[in-house]
């Protein structure tokens, strides 16, 4: 699996990340965003994390049905059309929702996802360890 960016674009996209929540790109926002522009790689696809995290086995992805698989082949690829137009200078108005959408998820969200780096979007606003550890990656 090639990750969808070299390291310019990824440059790039970390900097449009962090314009939309300040330090994104520290806390994992290119991984998290390659790891869903990849997700449909993998089987069965990075969509959905279970839990598994605190058996210390990382994440255990779910199953996804075939219009979910299908209607996620048409999320992700409208999201490589996103991504394509930020690394050429040429966004869109509301690619900017999408790039905001993606910083959030990726700052605060599971850690399974490739994002939330070492859990320090939760450190920076308080939040708490959960009581069940997050799908944690291996």
């Amino acid at each position: 699996m090639t990750p969808p960016f070299d390291e310019r674009e990824r440059a790039i996209v970390a900097a449009a990340l962090d314009a939309q929540v300040p330090g994104a790109g520290d806390l994992g926002a290119v991984d998290y965003v390659e790891q869903l522009l990849t997700a449909l790689d993998h089987d069965p696809p990075h969509v959905w994390a279970g839990p598994g995290g605190w058996a210390g086995a990382g994440p255990r992805w779910l199953e996804l049905g075939p219009w979910e698989r299908h209607a996620w082949r048409e999320r992700i690829a409208a999201l490589h059309a996103v991504y394509r137009r930020v690394v050429a200078g040429t966004p869109e108005p509301g690619d900017a929702r999408v790039l905001h959408r993606h910083a959030c998820e990726a700052v605060y969200g599971d850690p399974a996802y490739g994002g939330n780096r070492e859990s320090g979007g939760w450190q920076r606003i308080d939040f708490p360890e959960p009581l069940f550890p997050p799908a944690r990656p291996r």
